[in-house]
């Protein structure tokens, strides 16, 4: 990874079962989770708990690259990760004005019945000292000789919203999460009006 330093020094492509395996040392209840079609992936892991009640964009965050998937696949899928990372209070900059950078990776790989498709994002710090792992491995059944089109565009706009999630989560724990200021639900009643009434005759 260059000038990256990663607490493990492994690359960031892992296998599914290597993947289980962080997911364990995280505390994840399940690495893998199967769809029965491949246009309606169902992605229930919840690696972290956003902490509520917290504004995220003080931690800003920089996508520094998204490796792993074909050129035109990385491309459309850094889109779709954009907007639901902007939807749910992160905010994205520059490198240079970055609290956190991220680095992700995505495989896709044939299975028997279909395609397992895992994602890895690794959080930096200013030190550029890995802060957090966000991973998860689903399969979607199918056929077909390339996994990334057995994989579909319906998984991996899963991937990229479970993705987003993660990373608020992620953020929502951080220094850099301040509260958000109670509103005051008060409010000065309105002024009385003094009605007159005409003298009936």
């Amino acid at each position: 990874m260059g000038r990256w330093r990663t607490t493990n020094g492994g690359t960031l492509a892992r296998a599914s079962a290597l993947a289980c395996a962080v997911g364990v040392s995280l505390g994840l209840a399940a690495c893998v989770e199967t769809t029965t079609d491949a246009s309606a992936p169902t992605l229930a892991h919840r690696p972290l708990e956003r902490r509520e009640g917290v504004s995220l964009a003080p931690a800003t965050v920089a996508i520094v690259s998204v490796e792993g998937a074909p050129e035109s696949v990385a491309q459309s899928f850094s889109q779709e990760l954009a907007r639901d990372a902007k939807a749910l209070d992160i905010t994205l900059v520059e490198p240079k004005k970055a609290r956190y950078l991220v680095r992700g990776y995505l495989s896709a790989t044939s299975t028997a019945d279909g395609a397992a498709l895992e994602y890895v994002w690794d959080v930096f710090g200013p030190d550029k000292q890995r802060e957090q792992r966000l991973n998860d491995v689903i399969v979607v059944k199918g056929t077909g000789d390339d996994p990334w089109t057995v994989a579909g565009d319906a998984a991996l706009s899963s991937v990229a919203a479970k993705s987003a999630d993660d990373l608020a989560a992620f953020l929502s724990n951080t220094p850099e999460a301040k509260p958000i200021p109670a509103v005051s639900q008060t409010q000065e009643p309105a002024p009385s009006t003094v009605l007159g009434y005409a003298p009936v005759e």
